[in-house]
């Protein structure tokens, strides 16, 4: 459902842009075909401010529930799961183009708050029954968290009208990730045993994570130097492993209790308008 929803979020601006140029379309693309430079040149900087949305797509692996010397039990069913936080994305951008005759070439940065959890009942790998004796989840849960990202792009487009420009963009991208484990220390618990006297366990883990991103978008000038953009972008992070060190009693904290790998990468749709500054255009 969340797929489907990008890419009809994503078809819809990008027919509302090329809808709102089609008239200019229509008249001037005459004047291009014979190789007419545009009156209004695309080279110079530019900044802007988008909003659209976000979806992460997360993958997560219990690789172990616990090291030696408390090994026991076996991984469940419930591992792996995916965890897929949605929700809106708000940013600003900004790079500088270079124009050739009908080609664009530029480079540009972005940076955008987002944040959004998708949690569970139980942890991966022992929700189901992880010890023979001690089934179901209890109290346990857990957590992905999405928040904020960044990325620096080339670009590359193509001007099918002097307004309108079609355009491929990559490079390398940045995103926040936050996992989250919570357990009851009990005797029924196969994953945090009993442990006076405290009662429950959080623990949480923060990555900046590095990856690559892909995309296209379709951009108009509107009027005087405004630009209205429609943007779709795939982002893939890879996979990383941590540590949920859950206390066990008579054992100083930091003794690992669970061993998980997630794997990440996003999908953004955004609706951008920008200003082009009479630097060097």
């Amino acid at each position: 459902m969340k797929r489907a929803l990008i890419a009809s979020a994503a078809l819809t601006l990008w027919i509302g842009v090329g809808l709102a140029t089609a008239a200019d379309m229509l008249v001037k693309a005459p004047r291009m075909m014979s190789g007419v430079a545009s009156a209004w040149n695309w080279s110079g900087a530019y900044v802007g401010g988008a909003i659209g949305a976000k979806w992460t797509d997360s993958t997560w692996s219990t690789i172990s529930t616990a090291d030696p010397p408390f090994a026991f039990g076996t991984l469940d069913a419930s591992s792996p799961r995916h965890f897929n936080p949605f929700g809106p994305r708000v940013g600003v951008y900004g790079g500088y183009n270079w124009q050739s005759r009908m080609w664009v070439y530029g480079v540009e940065f972005d940076v955008a708050y987002a944040n959004k959890t998708a949690g569970s009942v139980g942890i991966p790998g022992c929700t189901i029954q992880c010890v023979i004796g001690f089934p179901g989840p209890g109290v346990d849960t857990s957590s992905v968290k999405m928040g904020s990202d960044a990325s620096v792009r080339a670009r590359i487009g193509y001007l099918v009208t002097p307004s309108v420009l079609l355009y491929a963009t990559g490079g390398v991208a940045w995103q926040q990730i936050q996992t989250s484990g919570f357990c009851q220390h009990s005797f029924t618990d196969p994953q945090c045993q009993f442990a006076p006297p405290t009662p429950f366990d959080l623990e949480t883990n923060s990555r900046l994570l590095a990856g690559w991103t892909v995309g296209g978008g379709v951009e108009s000038r509107i009027f005087g130097n405004w630009l209205l953009r429609g943007e779709y972008r795939y982002s893939n992070f890879g996979s990383f492993t941590d540590v949920f060190p859950f206390s066990f009693p008579g054992f100083p904290p930091g003794v690992d209790a669970l061993r998980y790998n997630l794997s990440v990468n996003t999908q953004i749709v955004t609706l951008g308008l920008a200003y082009k500054l009479d630097w060097g255009g």
